[in-house]
């Protein structure tokens, strides 16, 4: 019984010893130092935690001073003061079982430190242009430190290096600014103007207007042209408006071109519900005649009672010479050409005569997705046989043969010019040797949306996606072909044909790529990445210009001036916006010469007016805008710049 006594009360004991440690006293105690009390402004002020608890540990510290704060045990930079006075840091920390203390302490905060006095020169003084590389020399002191830090600013573009050099890419009068910090961190900042002549690389904006009343109006694939002297410049949009501006940017009219009469509107809309698609680009013949495919939507191809395409002729004061219903064709990426007598396009769906018998003179022998046009009238001459339609992209040499591509499957088709109409050779159906993107083995390159380039003897130049990859972005391929080696018979084999240097030939269908020529016959191509110049004679590689950034593509053709550079639009996308719209100025040995942003978006092609006047469509401020930029060319190259040797888009070979 004694035994089990002595048990008990060990145990008693035991319980006594746990439920006193229970009860242990627990407190913490916020504590820090700095290393000194009285500071001069923005001078560096170091603190230590010294902080401790009882009983328990510290999980968390909050720092605080002015309006600002951080979490942490300790602070691993430097705080400092923008104002003077008396001035508390705070330090609060929290227990693991919640308990809290606070501390704070008082400093003082003086400004005796003298400022930086900053200073720069340059040379050269004189006869600066645009493109020459300047050295700046740093002249700054401080009077009772050092100077440790420089920022300098040329426009948009920041330095911090002490001497820098720099190439000033606009003209004018530039203000530059250097702001320099002491070792207290105080700054200073001077301002001097340095006046940059123009030069050769040269780009300024002449002029900006918005051109479409519809505030859901978008520009997309849709250029600008030009009447045959300049004069007139002519912008499109999925708004449905064309509109005519002179030289000097004052709008002469807008013709409103979404409803005709009695006929059935167009629907621009895209399958989200926006007007963010495509429009097509207009074409000017050289009595001032503007052309105008009108193309709605592929998403409402089968909207036969509510919506129709069409192709309008505009006269150059602005009215209407006349108008033909298309039914429900759509088109994407479309430009008529202009030849002598006719207009030629071509649809993705062409009407039939089922649905809309009344389209169709009982003379034309209809076939498919190809169209010409008769000029003076505005009737149908005849259908040509364009396999499974075509999603953009014809041509014309000088004798008026026609290029044109079909889908993505069938590549491109001529069609030869003969006394009473056109022709073509091989099979309706066929992937063959008649057609061109042909390699003999299931035809892998296809004839997707991108433009090509005809020169005076008849040698084409197309840029295709080969279809073995994805069929949105696919490998650039360029073919070049001699139409004066066509055969009735045999066909027609490549005199090249070249793939884009990889990471850089990337073609995406919906960006509306293609090629151009130059005077002395290079090939310039633009892809989604970059800019590549190719030899005629073999295509091989001369150069590749890359777009400006990972987020940054290229939209359209380029464009070549009678100087020698050429030029592109890029956009820069973040997520799913386009935030900045550049034309971009390229030398003819492939250097960077000038850029200039334009607007949030340019996803059409530049167009260069007789003038050398470079115009491009595009987004601002949520409106579309044509722009007008000046070089220092006086016309386009003598070549093919975008759709033509001219700035009309003819389509047409010179």
């Amino acid at each position: 019984m004694k035994r089990l006594i002595n048990i008990i009360l060990v145990a008693g004991l035991g319980i006594l010893a746990v439920a006193s440690c229970n009860k242990l006293d627990i407190s913490a105690n916020a504590d820090f130092t700095t290393d000194k009390d009285v500071y001069e402004l923005y001078e560096d002020i170091n603190v230590t935690n010294v902080s401790s608890a009882t009983n328990d540990i510290i999980v968390a510290c909050k720092w605080e001073w002015g309006n600002e704060y951080k979490w942490g045990k300790h602070l691993t930079e430097p705080i400092s003061f923008d104002s003077v006075g008396k001035k508390e840091i705070k330090l609060t920390v929290v227990t693991n079982n919640n308990v809290s203390a606070t501390c704070i302490k008082t400093i003082t905060i003086q400004d005796t430190n003298a400022a930086p006095e900053p200073d720069f020169e340059w040379t050269p003084t004189e006869g600066v242009a645009a493109g020459d590389e300047v050295q700046f020399i740093d002249k700054s002191t401080d009077p009772d430190g050092s100077v440790v830090a420089w920022e300098w600013k040329f426009g948009t573009t920041t330095i911090t290096e002490q001497n820098p050099a720099f190439a000033f890419p606009e003209f004018g009068d530039i203000e530059v600014t250097l702001t320099v910090t002491d070792n207290m961190k105080k700054k200073a900042s001077v301002k001097k103007t340095i006046h940059v002549d123009k030069s050769a690389s040269s780009l300024e904006l002449v002029w900006a207007h918005p051109y479409d009343n519809d505030a859901e109006a978008y520009a997309k694939f849709s250029s600008p042209a030009t009447n045959a002297d300049g004069s007139l410049v002519y912008a499109f949009s999925s708004g449905l408006h064309l509109v005519a501006f002179d030289a000097d940017g004052n709008q002469k009219w807008s013709y409103d071109a979404n409803q005709y009469g009695n006929h059935l509107p167009a629907n621009p809309r895209s399958k989200d519900g926006s007007k963010t698609g495509s429009s097509c680009t207009p074409s000017v013949d050289a009595d001032g005649t503007v052309y105008l495919a009108l193309a709605y939507n592929e998403d409402y191809k089968n909207t036969l009672t509510t919506n129709e395409s069409g192709l309008y002729a505009i006269n150059p004061d602005g009215t209407c010479k006349w108008y033909l219903a298309y039914g429900n064709a759509y088109m994407v990426n479309v430009i008529p050409v202009i030849l002598n007598d006719y207009i030629f396009v071509a649809s993705k769906a062409n009407p039939s005569k089922a649905d809309y018998p009344g389209l169709w003179p009982s003379t034309a022998t209809i076939v498919d997705n190809g169209l010409l046009v008769n000029k003076a009238a505005g009737t149908i001459f005849n259908g040509l046989q364009v396999k499974q339609g075509s999603y953009g992209g014809f041509a014309a040499t000088k004798d008026e043969n026609l290029i044109v591509h079909t889908n993505d499957t069938y590549g491109s088709r001529v069609f030869w010019k003969t006394g009473s109409g056109w022709i073509k050779y091989g099979s309706n159906d066929a992937r063959d040797k008649f057609m061109l993107g042909y390699t003999g083995s299931g035809n892998p390159d296809c004839g997707f949306t991108t433009y090509m380039a005809v020169d005076a003897n008849n040698r084409v130049y197309i840029l295709y996606g080969q279809t073995s990859t994805s069929s949105s972005s696919t490998p650039g391929i360029v073919y070049c072909y001699d139409l004066n080696k066509y055969s009735s018979t045999d066909g027609i084999t490549p005199e090249w044909r070249v793939t884009l240097p990889a990471g850089y030939g990337s073609v995406n269908r919906y960006y509306s790529h293609g090629t151009v020529l130059g005077e002395d016959g290079t090939v310039y191509v633009t892809t989604r990445k970059a800019l590549t110049a190719l030899n005629p004679s073999d295509g091989s590689v001369k150069w590749s210009v890359p777009a400006s950034g990972d987020n940054y593509s290229i939209w359209g053709c380029p464009a070549v001036d009678n100087q020698g550079y050429i030029y592109f639009n890029e956009s820069e996308q973040v997520g799913s916006d386009q935030t900045v719209g550049k034309l971009v100025k390229i030398k003819p040995d492939g250097t960077k010469a000038s850029e200039i942003v334009l607007g949030t978006s340019l996803r059409t092609s530049p167009t260069i007016s007789p003038d050398g006047t470079i115009y491009c469509t595009g987004m601002n401020d949520g409106k579309v805008t044509l722009f007008a930029v000046k070089g220092s060319a006086t016309g386009p190259a003598k070549g093919w710049s975008q759709l033509g040797a001219n700035s009309r888009k003819t389509c047409k070979a010179e």
